[in-house]
């Protein structure tokens, strides 16, 4: 029982990047990864929320030996179990053995993953979060669930599309707003959002600060 607690301690407790995280894209390995992706319509701040968001996820990313019914010990693979599960059911995991066993002589020892798996990891959590990969040189394995009905119409973005987005939804026009950028100029962008209740709002936006556009508005 006490070993089985440190393990517990052991993967709740440690994070963190082995290295540095690299600031160009497609560079660094591991958890130290940066992830090239689509920029067209994605707000800078949010990208680097959801990076870090990923690379913590990348770096819990655990192969952990255990026991399991018996004398046979196994190793098991632990992804972000430090961000997804509380200690009391990580333990249940662990002492249930219902984590899956993994049969493969490069992780003998238990730890910290290889920087390999470190990197799928976190491409597969950008891919979830909806980023579109174009590093040429990874390979994304996340499939996203196909979707029921038909497909939703392209749109235009701009650089204010997530601002727009935001202000739509705080005003109660929509659950999951979209907006649609209508036109752009220097400094501005136009947006139009179809509201819930059947109206449509329209936006104007200058430098990342959106307000309603009366009717007719320039």
């Amino acid at each position: 029982m006490k070993n089985i607690l440190s393990a517990i301690c052991a993967v709740v407790l440690a994070c963190g990047c082995a290295t540095q995280p690299s600031t160009v894209p497609g560079q660094g390995s591991g958890a130290a990864y940066a992830p090239m992706v689509d920029m067209e319509g994605v707000q800078a701040d949010a990208f680097a929320r959801d990076v870090e968001t990923c690379r913590t996820a990348a770096s819990n990313t655990r192969v952990q030996s255990t026991k399991r019914y018996g004398s046979d010990t196994s190793d098991v693979i632990v992804i972000g179990v430090a961000m997804v599960f509380p200690v009391a059911v990580m333990g249940a995991a662990l002492v249930g053995g219902i984590a899956t066993a993994v049969y493969d002589e490069a992780y003998p020892s238990g730890g910290r993953a290889e920087p390999r798996m470190q990197q799928s990891a976190l491409v597969d959590c950008m891919a979830r979060k909806g980023y579109k990969n174009m590093d040429p040189n990874v390979t994304v394995t996340y499939v996203a669930a196909t979707q029921i009905g038909p497909p939703l119409p392209t749109r235009k973005t701009g650089l204010d599309t997530y601002v727009a987005e935001k202000f739509a939804k705080a005003t109660n026009c929509s659950a999951v707003p979209r907006a649609v950028l209508e036109e752009k100029g220097p400094g501005f962008e136009r947006y139009s959002v179809q509201c819930s209740a059947g109206q449509t709002l329209a936006l104007r936006c200058e430098f990342g600060n959106c307000s309603k556009e009366a009717a007719g508005g320039n």
